[in-house]
């Protein structure tokens, strides 16, 4: 009687575990596709769900801290960044998004030993993704301290240099094709861009004035006009607002200083955008407008390449810039 006792204890412990993995492999699934979606609470709330089942993956992990990072709580993003490393050292994308959190935190040359590290032990291992990550994110640092980064982390400044020389080579072809096959549809959007130009103008003297009075957001930029670029950036970064707030503040102030034809400040504060959100469209837009009118055609186009979609709009503003 015994024997049979037990026999139904394991069978029935065995049924248990078997729903409980299938349980799991549903929640994953989920778990996958809120992520693709870009539901990030709901990520965490799935996840949680995980790691009471003890089905807990280094992936998982990142998706966590990543999610967290997009929500705007850097600490736990942070907390959970050394979660991942703890259970796979070898994680690339972990560090990559430790170091943007330490750019955040406004520990630039943390997170520079952290991209100088990958670069110098996992540069061939790494997906492109993870590359232009890396280029994007120290474009800033290459621009304005150049000369530090070649001493300071000199296989960072080389694996900058590699990719700057690939995108020299590769990029004007793609320009070149994506302009001849495209010249015939620009013709006819003209007319719909001066419309769509005429319309932003309204919309902008509208959003800045109302009855002739400025409203907030102008009263704070002329509070903030003594204050450095990075010190303005730095206090966009540590607003208690979400990111996606975050990044349109700082295309707002972008904005401003583009139309002061102050063209590498208003780069300063998109740059600052996109290491918080690498894929925005709009960023990535207003980025090519900034470096067109700095004088960089080639960048801009090869920024403009980025976009998820082709906008025709952008190449015609952009083609009209650099003649």
């Amino acid at each position: 009687m015994g024997k049979a006792s037990k026999r139904v204890k394991r069978n029935m412990h065995k049924k248990n575990n078997e729903a409980q993995m299938k349980q799991c492999q549903t929640q994953e699934r989920e778990l996958e596709q809120a992520f693709d979606q870009e539901k990030y609470a709901d990520v965490l709330n799935i996840l949680a769900e995980l790691i009471t089942a003890n089905d807990v993956k280094p992936d998982f992990l990142y998706k966590g801290a990543y999610s967290y990072f997009m929500l705007g709580d850097y600490e736990r993003a942070a907390q959970w960044v050394n979660n991942t490393l703890n259970f796979d050292p070898q994680n690339v994308e972990a560090r990559i998004l430790l170091a943007r959190l330490c750019f955040i935190q406004n520990r630039q040359e943390d997170g520079l030993s952290i991209y100088d590290f990958l670069a110098a032990n996992y540069q061939n291992s790494m997906t492109k993704e993870q590359k232009e990550q890396i280029t994007d994110s120290s474009a800033y640092y290459v621009r304005r301290e150049g000369d530090k980064l070649r001493q300071k982390y000199p296989h960072l400044a080389e694996f900058l240099q590699l990719k700057e020389n690939a995108a020299e080579k590769t990029e004007p072809a793609r320009t070149a094709d994506t302009g001849s096959s495209a010249l015939s549809a620009l013709q006819r959007l003209k007319a719909k861009l001066e419309e769509v130009q005429a319309k932003n103008n309204k919309q902008a003297e509208s959003e800045t004035h109302v009855d002739g009075i400025p409203k907030q957001e102008e009263t704070v930029t002329d509070k903030l006009a003594d204050v450095s670029i990075e010190q303005q950036i730095v206090n966009i970064q540590n607003r208690t607002c979400s990111l996606r707030e975050k990044v349109q503040i700082l295309n707002k102030f972008a904005a401003a200083a583009y139309m002061a034809a102050d063209y590498a400040g208003a780069m300063s504060y998109l740059q600052a955008a996109l290491q918080l959100d690498d894929g925005d469209s709009q960023t990535i837009r207003n980025m090519a407008m900034a470096q067109a009118a700095f004088g960089e055609a080639d960048k801009a186009q090869a920024i403009a390449a980025k976009l998820p979609e082709v906008d025709f709009v952008l190449l015609y503003l952009l083609k009209e810039q650099g003649r």
